[in-house]
Formats: C-alpha cells, structure tokens, sequence
C-alpha cells in the first residue's frame, strides 16, 4: 500500500511539471521572441502580426496564404536581410499589445506613423503614403466634407488611428457623428452600399482598391485627403533592434530606388502608394 501511495505521488507530480511547462511555452511571451533574435541583431525569422483582413495590403487566401502589397514588401526586404517571415493573424484591437509582450516583431495592417506611435515605437522607413477619405454610396450627394458627418451614422476600424482621428474630431466639434467601430473591415463597405452605414472612413488607397475590386456601388467622398499619413513598419523601441530596424529600412529605400515598389503598387492598388506627400 505505502509503495502505491509513492507511485501515485510521483505520477501526480510529473503531470503537475508537465502542465508547468507547457503553460510557459504557451503564455506567447517566451517562444517567438528568443527564436527571432541573435546576438548579432540579425533576424533569421521575423514574426509578423496582422489582422490578415486589409486589402490590397493584406487578405488570406483559400490557402491560408498571406497575399498583399505589404506581404510582398516584407517577402523582398526578408529574402533581400536572409529571414523567413511568420505570420501571427488576430484581431486589430490586440495586434499592439501582442507587439508590446514580444509576441510579434512588427505589424503588418498598412500601419499609420501617427505622432502618437512614434512616441512609443521606431519605425521602419515609409513604405507607402495615403490619407484618410469617406467612402459612401454612389447615389449620395450630401456627404463632400467631415462636416456633412453630424447626424450620420459612420463605421470605422476598432481601434486604428482613423477610428481615433474621428473621435477626436468629434469631441472637438459637437459630438454628433455616430461613430460605429467593427472588429474587422471585411463586411464594412457592404453595410454602406446596404444602407446601413452613410459612410465608412478609411484610407484613400485602400478605398479605390476595394471600391474596384468587389463591383460595389460606392464613391469616394471627394478629391482631399480628410487627413495624410506615411506609413511604415513598427519596431519595439530597443537597442536590440536598432540595426537590425537601420538594414531592414535600407532595404525598404532600394526598392523604392529602383522602382520595385511602385511594379508592386501598380499589382495590388488602384492609386499609386509610393509617391511621397508635398
């Protein structure tokens, strides 16, 4: 019986280490982080995080495989460096807390450069240059500024800096827009072709691209840019990645040099992405 008892003790204490383990591979905090680093700097996997639901910069195909303006961006500065791209898809709202905890190295979501990011993050150098704009039905003449926007009922991203630009504006001017977040943008421009939305703000290359591509009835607002925006890839702010972030924006500037940024723009955008802001 005593020997019994020993067996028991011992089997429920492998198990309890067992569980131990596996919870420390599972927190996310440990795993992805130290197997996309070296001592050198140099990334032999670079993790990428992304809602995944972002055309014509990002989408999933019936594969699972990741397609995209920024995919193929990434695809040639990482065969360019000598690094495999993973990916990490969630939802938007978490993708920077997963880039806080070392989850991911960066993200992918055609990632604005807004004052408030750069305080916090180093970026890549730009990859592409837009701003924000309304999409609307094509039968709707009322919308042709933000102004016309108290008293409608407008969808935004969860989180993003357009969501945040729009709610700041609001505050500041009556607070009269009905502002409408979504978790993902997949469904977004169909609830304004359906009525169900007056307007949906996003960026203006993103706007044209699906407005093409998904045969909707809708329009751009109007020719100006509610707000403009370069973007680029965000880093955590650290020395360890200060050369690895100066190589990888290296790389970033000789396919804009030699022209493979704009044959990428011209095969994935309906406007050019790579022409910098006056």
């Amino acid at each position: 019986m005593q020997s019994l008892k020993k067996l028991s003790f011992l089997f429920l204490l492998s198990t309890f280490i067992l569980l131990l383990a596996a919870c420390s591979d599972e927190d996310g905090t440990d795993s992805t982080a130290k197997e996309t680093n070296t001592d050198s700097g140099k990334k032999d996997v670079l993790v990428v995080g992304s809602s995944g639901i972002y055309p014509p910069f990002i989408s999933v195909d019936e594969d699972g495989k990741a397609q995209g303006y920024d995919v193929e961006v990434l695809e040639k500065v990482g065969e360019a460096l000598g690094y495999e791209i993973k990916w990490k898809f969630a939802e938007f709202s978490g993708i920077f807390g997963m880039l806080d905890a070392g989850k991911i190295d960066t993200v992918s979501n055609l990632i604005a450069m807004t004052e408030e990011r750069r305080a916090k993050y180093d970026f890549s150098t730009p990859y592409a240059y837009s701003g924000a704009t309304l999409v609307v039905h094509e039968d709707n003449n009322s919308i042709n500024s933000i102004e016309d926007l108290k008293g409608k009922k407008v969808g935004v991203l969860l989180g993003n800096n357009l969501h945040q630009f729009l709610e700041k504006w609001n505050e500041e001017n009556g607070g009269e827009i009905i502002i409408t977040p979504y978790q993902d943008v997949s469904g977004t421009y169909n609830e304004v072709a359906l009525g169900r939305l007056d307007a949906f703000i996003d960026v203006k290359i993103t706007a044209a691209s699906r407005i093409r591509d998904e045969g909707l009835p809708l329009k751009i607002y109007g020719e100006e840019y509610l707000v403009n925006f370069d973007y680029g890839f965000p880093f955590v702010r650290s020395e360890e990645n200060k050369e690895f972030l100066e190589a990888f924006s290296a790389e970033i500037q000789k396919l804009q040099e030699n022209g493979t940024l704009k044959e990428l723009s011209d095969k994935w955008s309906a406007i050019d992405v790579t022409i910098p802001h006056k």
